[in-house]
């Protein structure tokens, strides 16, 4: 938290989630020893673009492998503290760091809801078309926006809330370091075919 002459931020990011998770009836199924928040980098200027993204570590249903063209994929396991990991939630320097608190709160909160209620390694399907977000990207917010509002107001005069009002130039100027997990995303790779 501010003050020190370093700052992890992916560090600071996993207990703003973890304060997130253990207020929230939506988000309760969520074990974070199993999801490993990441920072990722995007273009200062560039419109619009991508604020934060959660990446499944498993395919649909939970599953360790797929089959698309008749062919057999899997994605690399991974590990952190003797955990496998199920989740990868990156957040984008500078656009996600430069939101104001609340829009932050409000990106940790979308992420998040894409997490399975089975927490299988799969995301939650709102729908057969239009599986990610359903039919409006509004109604899916909206699932978690009354959350989302108590969390803000109860952190509103905390360290959780000082570290959330740092844009990414504070932040350089507030740590002489700036310390954050860089993973890159892991892709689904083809098995060896079983030779008779």
């Amino acid at each position: 938290m501010p003050g020190g002459t370093s700052i992890n931020i992916t560090e600071s990011l996993s207990c703003i989630i973890d304060h997130v998770v253990s207020s929230s009836t939506k988000l309760g199924h969520i074990n974070m020893k199993r999801v490993l928040v990441c920072v990722g980098s995007n273009r200062v200027r560039s419109r619009g673009g991508t604020y934060g993204k959660l990446v499944p570590l498993r395919f649909m249903n939970g599953h360790d492998v797929a089959v698309f063209n008749g062919k057999r994929y899997a994605i690399p396991h991974m590990f952190h503290n003797n955990e496998r990991i199920l989740y990868l939630i990156y957040f984008y320097m500078p656009k996600f760091f430069d939101l104001p608190p609340f829009e932050k709160l409000k990106v940790i909160f979308h992420e998040l809801f894409h997490i399975s209620p089975q927490f299988n390694g799969d995301i939650r399907r709102m729908g057969n078309v239009k599986s990610t977000h359903g039919f409006s990207k509004k109604h899916y917010d909206s699932q978690f926006f009354d959350e989302l509002s108590s969390f803000h107001e109860t952190v509103r005069n905390s360290d959780i809330y000082r570290i959330l009002e740092m844009d990414s130039i504070m932040l350089h100027r507030s740590f002489k370091k700036v310390y954050a997990r860089r993973v890159p995303m892991p892709r689904p790779v083809l098995m060896e075919t079983q030779r008779s």
